[in-house]
């Protein structure tokens, strides 16, 4: 299936197919539950500087919601699950089968390394953190610290003792799964203690169905997921790619083909695109400027980012400061079918203060006094808990 669209068309059905267009979902938890089920993937990060990304996502769809809140949801009722998708994701509950033919062929290939060399270095720890999980869990790398358990220095990526290395290996591989966050520490139980039993004894797919349907899952993550390039998006479902997977899939319109005029690369969309497209036509546009999260799927397509909608944007929270153009924790500021604006912000929980250092209007862009701009960060300190907001001069780019 091959379709042609403009570029407004390609906005239009993009949003509506990531929930920032035609979709009102309920305030808070009623509100949080459509959305994670309807984005079927949240990005998970750690910074806490505006809430959380993951919390950053939800709020640009749902009004009554509060940094913390989405994923304590999702642990509680079991929405859903940790694990890699692009990267770390919550995923709904109901993707465990699938995944767990990932963590069954090694889960991600750079835990598969610590793996090797935690059974080199420290032979038998990954067991010995295994049985203490099965006796003492849910339990974090702080309670195993307190056990005395398997507490040798072990260096690597997210770990500086043996106990923290397993436990990465053990979740990698699906052995257990975190249960709960507190204060965004990670608890680790079984995971036939945390997955609802009927999920955990589901059918896995087949390793040529796990790439099949992945890849189909991920273009509806993102809309419209370019043919080529955009590494970072095509994260995981690579060999999707190399297995000829893609023109399989568009033949038997398991998946369709958007050419989108002006633009040589074609893009992949869901069999239903044009459908979608109709409803995002039909449905008005609510008026709201929306602060869109920096990891948010409208925003993993960076090269399609700037093909579509003319909006370069890099995250530059880990850029030394003086290599930074727009500010450490940046948000785009979404007005219609454009990016109007983008503002770094920081919020000081102490003084419930929200920090605006910069207001970087774009060109043909929205001013920080419009009455959208001003109504959404009213929204938005509502949802830090905040009471007063301090902005420094803005700037017009």
């Amino acid at each position: 299936m091959q379709l042609r669209w403009t570029k407004e068309e390609a906005r239009l059905y993009q949003l509506y197919a990531v929930g920032l267009h035609g979709k009102e979902y309920p305030r808070g938890k009623a509100g949080i539950r459509g959305c994670f089920r309807d984005l079927d993937t949240l990005q998970l990060d750690p910074l806490p500087v505006l809430g959380r990304n993951h919390d950053l996502v939800i709020q640009a769809r749902v009004d009554g919601t509060h940094p913390g809140q989405a994923l304590d949801l999702i642990h509680q009722e079991r929405l859903g699950f940790e694990y890699w998708d692009k990267v770390l994701c919550a995923v709904p509950i109901e993707h465990f089968p699938l995944l767990r033919t990932l963590m069954q062929l090694g889960g991600n290939s750079w835990e598969n390394r610590r793996e090797t060399q935690l059974e080199k270095k420290h032979p038998g720890a990954i067991d010995v953190v295994y049985r203490a999980v099965e006796e003492h869990g849910p339990l974090s790398s702080r309670e195993l610290g307190e056990l005395d358990i398997a507490q040798d220095e072990h260096r690597a990526w997210k770990s500086t003792r043996v106990a923290n290395g397993a436990l990465e290996v053990l979740w990698n591989r699906g052995r257990i799964s975190i249960t709960h966050r507190t204060s965004y520490r990670r608890y680790f139980d079984l995971t036939e203690r945390v997955i609802p039993k009927e999920h955990v004894e589901a059918e896995s797919p087949s390793p040529g169905k796990l790439w099949h349907t992945w890849l189909v899952k991920r273009v509806r993550n993102v809309g419209l997921l370019p043919l080529r390039g955009d590494a970072e998006a095509w994260a995981f479902v690579r060999k999707a790619r190399d297995k000829g997977l893609v023109e399989k899939l568009v033949e038997c319109d398991k998946l369709a083909l958007i050419e989108v005029k002006g633009i040589r690369q074609p893009f992949l969309a869901p069999p239903e695109a044009e459908e979608m497209l109709e409803v995002a036509r039909d449905t008005s546009p609510d008026g709201r400027a929306r602060f869109i999260a920096p990891l948010d799927p409208l925003l993993w397509c960076r090269r399609a980012l700037v093909q579509l909608w003319d909006f370069e944007y890099a995250w530059e929270v880990y850029k030394p400061v003086k290599q930074r153009r727009w500010g450490y924790y940046v948000l785009p500021v979404l007005y219609g079918d454009r990016f109007v604006a983008r503002f770094d912000g920081k919020y000081d929980r102490e003084k419930r203060t929200l920090h605006i250092p910069a207001y970087h209007e774009e060109p043909n862009g929205l001013p920080r006094t419009h009455a959208a701009i001003e109504e959404a960060f009213k929204r938005f300190l509502n949802y830090l808990g905040g009471e007063r907001i301090v902005f420094k001069a803005a700037r017009k780019r």
